[in-house]
């Protein structure tokens, strides 16, 4: 999320204790230090406080961040602070976030920066506690003036750290990705998890007729949009709010992530169909497959978690899908349990997986996910895919899509299905030629890296069922 310029003063008449910083403060505690959410912790705050829009998005940058380039600042803060980790959290937070809107925003200068810093220790802790603050900024922006200089200090350090530290990405994951990609798409992948998650929408089939029309009136309302190079009727979103547009609420477009949309491009769901969505909240390709199936198709939409059937039920109702659709309470991995054999024209595994592909849309996770999580992932993705096949007709197409680029939930699980089941066999996906020269694996499959194409890292597998 960084790079934007967005950074304003507060409002003289508010309390300090609702100012932009000290809630970015408090929140970068609780997602560094507490390992909640990040997605949950802006919602939360953004709702319980009343902010400008302009606050609102500045709070947001400054959590998000801060989160996403933690590893940087706080290499930088302890070559500062003696004894850094007797320093309380909260003020470790408050020293984390002064610092990146430093090094990364623009428009506040540095007195007004350590000014209110001081201010918020003093009010959170006491007067010494303040003069502590003061004296590490004012050495802090003194010794590395700017980001050039804060680079400069990781230069002499051996590979794997210097990309850790530079680019705030827990070793254990460069280790990880040099071993399976090479040093330099290590180091563009490293980069690319800070940039900016872009937001891309789809216009409904319902109204790709209209496609045009529709695009020139969400630049009308102030949005920004670039064709996606990678899924038809899907447009990169570079400024602006889609869910505030008309198109939005008459359930004309919707939102969701190319790479993501690519899973439903993939399985290739025909009029007269019936598809199972096995894993399928929040319900985005639920709504593309309800799209292609009709009018006398049908999906049935399953997750195993009860509370996300309304986020599916949300959106069906909003894109007009609904009477297409059953949604449903199921375990993906008791498919063959649950319905009868061969009843599926076309099957969706969009499986449970890591999410090391979504690294940069939620910074959170590359601190707290472990390589022993995709043992334990891969054991569950096998037992779906495996299920799957048994309720699969004949001639029927099968499609296995998670967002995460790890050997061990993609390739291997894949190889792992075509011994099981002979069956089955690798089909490619057809008309996305910019895409295949870019992703297409030797397997067959697809694999979406986050340096590709500003999108979230996506892996997809497409089946046929021998008839």
């Amino acid at each position: 999320m960084s790079g934007t310029n967005s950074a304003t003063k507060q409002p003289n008449n508010r309390p300090l204790k609702e100012s932009v910083r000290w809630l970015a403060m408090e929140s970068v505690q609780r997602i560094l230090f507490k390992e909640a959410f990040i997605h949950e912790t802006v919602s939360d705050v953004l709702t319980t406080h009343s902010l400008s829009e302009a606050d609102r998005k500045l709070l947001t940058e400054l959590i998000y961040g801060t989160v996403q380039h933690y590893l940087t600042i706080d290499a930088l803060l302890r070559q500062h602070v003696k004894r850094a980790n007797r320093v309380k959290k909260w003020l470790w937070a408050l020293l984390l976030v002064s610092l990146y809107q430093h090094y990364y925003l623009s428009q506040i200068p540095d007195y007004a920066l350590v000014d209110e810093a001081v201010r918020i220790t003093k009010k959170r802790g006491n007067q010494s506690l303040s003069r502590f603050t003061n004296g590490v900024l004012r050495n802090v922006l003194r010794e590395v003036p700017n980001l050039d200089a804060l680079y400069q200090q990781f230069q002499s350090l051996p590979w794997e750290e210097r990309i850790s530290q530079q680019y705030s990405l827990p070793k254990v994951w460069v280790t990880y990705f040099n071993q399976r990609f090479g040093k330099e798409r290590t180091e563009k992948l490293a980069q690319s998890f800070n940039q900016r998650a872009s937001m891309t929408i789809r216009i409904s089939d319902h109204a790709i007729d209209r496609e045009t029309e529709i695009v020139g009136a969400l630049t009308a309302e102030g949005l920004n949009v670039e064709a996606s190079s990678i899924t038809p009727h899907a447009y990169q979103v570079t400024n602006g709010t889609p869910v505030h547009t008309q198109a939005f609420k008459n359930g004309e477009l919707t939102i969701q992530d190319a790479s993501a949309q690519l899973a439903a491009v993939a399985l290739d769901a025909q009029p007269g169909d019936k598809v199972l969505d096995a894993c399928a909240a929040p319900g985005g390709k639920t709504v593309q497959l309800a799209e292609k199936v009709a009018p006398n198709g049908h999906v049935i939409s399953q997750d195993i978690q009860e509370n996300k059937l309304n986020k599916i039920n949300d959106n069906i109702d909003r894109m007009n899908v609904a009477k297409q659709v059953t949604v449903k309470v199921g375990d993906a991995t008791k498919l063959s349990q649950t319905y009868a054999k061969e009843t599926f024209d076309r099957i969706l595994i969009d499986a449970p997986c890591s999410g090391v592909g979504l690294f940069r849309r939620k910074p959170d996770t590359k601190y707290h996910k472990s390589l022993q999580d995709l043992t334990s992932l891969q054991a569950i993705q096998k037992d779906i895919l495996n299920d799957a096949v048994s309720v699969l007709k004949p001639g029927g197409v099968l499609v296995y899509s998670t967002c995460t680029i790890t050997n061990e939930e993609n390739q291997a699980v894949v190889e792992q299905l075509l011994d099981n089941h002979p069956e089955l066999m690798i089909t490619s996906i057809s008309g996305r030629q910019q895409l295949l020269d870019q992703a297409q694996t030797s397997q067959g499959t697809i694999e979406i890296l986050p340096d590709m194409f500003q999108s979230d890292g996506f892996f997809i597998a497409r089946f046929e069922k021998e008839n």
